[in-house]
């Protein structure tokens, strides 16, 4: 089961920017690092705990890397061993991350990149995690994936940002292959949406399958209790019971 450190959408500060991740031992994974996620990874303690750091990116909008330069420099003069790369940075080829990170001032040295293709497997022995990203769509100008996840023999699904769920990933969830099935799911509803919304998430998945389905990327208009009378579950960021 993943944790959040943040499940709003980009404007809704509060809830801080959509992050998972998840920790065994010292060594935590994390998919994506938004613009608050740094800031909210270290009050919580959280990166305190970690001398090694594994993220996964979804996209290249700012609420799911805009720290991702901090995390890196981190991880490089304060975790481990001081002037030694402590984070692994794992993104599609589409993504371009290394231009990205050049841009916010993280030198190739400072960490470990390692690029794939949708539907290549990627394994994280000491985590004992493997992963796929699977193409799907959000904004037209960007690449976007969702993962299917393999953490401790559960499968789990995760979408990224995204207005719909493929029929691929939708049969393995009715098909009772899915541990945990974490969805963007936001109140907002009008056509061309680049999320997908609450009204149409319910279309989508029927009764008997909801409790395995978890709204992350919850913008202001969200309402917890709606979903929750539908039959979905509602993640809450890293502290908040």
């Amino acid at each position: 089961m993943l944790e959040f450190i943040g499940c709003g959408s980009a404007f809704h500060t509060e809830l801080g920017n959509n992050s998972a991740f998840y920790i065994k031992g010292q060594t935590l994974f994390l998919i994506d690092c938004g613009s608050s996620t740094f800031a909210r990874l270290r009050e919580s303690g959280i990166l305190q705990k970690a001398d090694r750091i594994h993220v996964v990116l979804t996209h290249t909008h700012a609420d799911h890397v805009g720290s991702l330069g901090d995390l890196v420099l981190y991880g490089y003069w304060i975790i481990g061993k001081m002037a030694e790369p402590a984070v692994t940075v794992y993104a599609p080829k589409d993504l371009n991350i290394r231009m990205l990170l050049d841009m916010m001032g993280a030198e190739e040295k400072t960490y470990i990149l390692k690029e794939f293709t949708p539907g290549e497997e990627i394994e994280i022995p000491e985590l004992s995690i493997r992963f796929e990203a699977v193409p799907v769509r959000h904004v037209p100008e960007l690449h976007c994936f969702g993962y299917v996840l393999r953490i401790q023999n559960e499968l789990i699904y995760y979408s990224g940002d995204c207005c719909e769920i493929p029929a691929s990933i939708l049969e393995k969830l009715t098909g009772g292959a899915f541990g945990a099935f974490y969805q963007d799911t936001c109140k907002a509803d009008y056509e061309d949406n680049v999320h997908l919304s609450l009204r149409k998430l319910a279309e989508i998945i029927g009764p008997a399958f909801r409790d395995k389905v978890y709204c992350m990327h919850q913008d202001e208009g969200f309402d917890r209790d709606e979903a929750e009378k539908l039959g979905f579950q509602v993640v809450k960021p890293y502290g908040e019971k």
